[in-house]
């Protein structure tokens, strides 16, 4: 591997060992959904429906607190039976469950069926689950304790990677502040969730994501360069300007590993855009408050079974604030006339 004048610490290559193992294994768990139409179109299910479940996927992740994992692992599932069967639109939440559940069992997690049935609101039955289940696996081949090489081997392995080279360099500590495994995560899944971005390399896809954290940490390095232009302190800046440098061999060194994964630079430049354009909508989604108001909706079958209130009226009369009050003579007279009357009616 040439480095370009890096220095590679003897822990990297049992990691590109890995690498050219995980890209031996890309093709055949690289789904491709060119064929989903962005339209209805003869009852076909669209890449919108298809983005749709991946979503519901993501949440139920979240609800039953389950590693990122069964998440790619459902996500890739789900993307290589829509390569290669043709379903109704009736038919995707189902799929997707199903999946799901599939990648759950294979990473050791417990899931009653018709729980997340219910959870799911995937309008089928725990035995509907079980017959799309075995007949994803029947279409795929899934063999029992089968790893499918995703986005997320790629991106564990070129993070490891660059913790490597940055600890190797001196910046470690700045290459864990710059990248934090948990953001990553949480980045990718959005950018696997976009149909559009589920038929790139997955290895493309992975490195990308990793190079821009690198380049946001260059432009605010050159931002902060600018700022600074007569430092008082000549040591700081001797030592940001050493940071700058490291950082941009890191750079290079994505650069290497774009050569070893065979990316060209065109392929990897469209990459990057419509990685780019995914990872703008999420931040601006965190950066804007949430102002939705909840809502309650009723069924219609609840709400027939609701009592109605829109019909009650108040049959009660209205009482006078104001009006004056009787005096005593006239409330005993009322009372002696009452008992005479009443009685003679006896």
């Amino acid at each position: 591997m040439d480095t370009s004048g890096l220095p590679v610490p003897d822990a990297i290559h049992p990691l590109l060992e890995q690498l050219h193992e995980a890209l031996l294994l890309e093709v055949k768990y690289q789904p491709n959904l060119h064929q989903l139409p962005t339209t209805t179109q003869n009852d076909e299910i669209t890449i919108g429906a298809r983005d749709g479940s991946a979503h519901v996927l993501r949440c139920l992740k979240v609800w039953y607190d389950l590693s990122s994992d069964v998440f790619f692992m459902a996500i890739n599932l789900m993307d290589r039976f829509l390569s290669k069967m043709k379903a109704k639109p009736k038919h995707m939440a189902c799929i997707s469950v199903s999946a799901f559940h599939i990648a759950a069992v294979q990473m050791a997690q417990s899931l009653d069926a018709d729980h997340l049935v219910s959870i799911s609101q995937c309008k089928c039955t725990g035995g509907d689950l079980k017959r799309m289940s075995e007949l994803i696996q029947n279409k795929l081949e899934w063999a029992p304790g089968t790893q499918p090489t995703t986005t997320l081997t790629f991106l564990h392995l070129f993070n490891d990677m660059f913790h490597t080279v940055a600890s190797q360099l001196g910046v470690g500590d700045i290459y864990a502040s710059i990248v934090t495994e948990f953001e990553l995560l949480l980045r990718l899944e959005m950018v696997v969730c976009d149909g559009n971005c589920a038929s790139l390399r997955p290895s493309e896809v992975a490195l990308v994501l990793l190079c821009t954290y690198l380049d946001a940490a260059v432009k605010r390095l050159d931002a902060n360069a600018d700022t600074t232009a007569a430092p008082i302190d000549t040591s700081s800046s001797h030592s940001s300007s050493a940071t700058q440098d490291q950082i941009v061999r890191l750079v290079q060194f994505a650069a290497e590993l774009k050569k070893i994964c065979k990316i060209s630079d065109e392929s990897f430049f469209s990459t990057y855009e419509a990685v780019d354009a995914i990872l703008s909508k999420y931040n601006a989604q965190e950066q804007t408050p949430h102002r939705q108001r909840l809502v309650w909706r009723l069924s219609s079958r609840t709400a027939r079974v609701l009592r109605p209130t829109d019909k009650l009226t108040s049959v009660l009369p209205a009482i006078a604030e104001h009006a004056p009050v009787p005096s005593p003579s006239r409330i005993r007279k009322s009372r002696k006339f009452t008992r005479r009357h009443g009685n003679k009616r006896r």
